[in-house]
C-alpha cells in the first residue's frame, strides 16, 4: 500500500541553507524567509533528510529519496527545474 508524506522546509537562518537533492546531487540555495514543499509518495521506505556542514561552514540540506517519489516544490515550481533553468542560464 503506497503512503504519502508532505512537510515544508523553511530557512529562518541568517544566511541561505544550501538544498543537495539526492540522487542527482543537485544543489539549490534556499534564502532567509524562503521555504520549500515536499511530498514523498513511497511503500515501505521514506525519505531521508540529513544535516550537515561543508568544509566552508555551510549548512547542507540533503534529501535521499526512499522507495517512492518525492517531489519538491518552490512556489509551485519543482526545485530541480529552477535548478536547471539557472545553469541554462549561466550556460548561455
Amino acid at each position: 500500500m503506497a503512503r504519502r508524506n508532505q512537510f515544508i522546509i523553511s530557512n529562518s537562518m541568517a544566511k541561505p541553507l544550501l538544498l543537495a537533492i539526492e540522487p542527482e546531487g543537485s544543489f539549490y540555495p534556499l534564502q532567509k524567509g524562503q521555504e520549500v514543499s515536499v511530498t514523498d509518495r513511497y511503500t515501505s521506505a521514506p525519505v531521508t533528510v540529513k544535516v550537515t556542514n561543508s568544509e566552508q561552514g555551510d549548512t547542507i540540506l540533503s534529501i535521499w529519496p526512499g522507495d517512492g517519489d518525492v517531489t519538491i516544490e518552490k512556489d509551485g515550481v519543482d526545485v530541480l527545474d529552477l535548478v536547471q533553468t539557472a545553469l541554462d542560464v549561466r550556460s548561455e
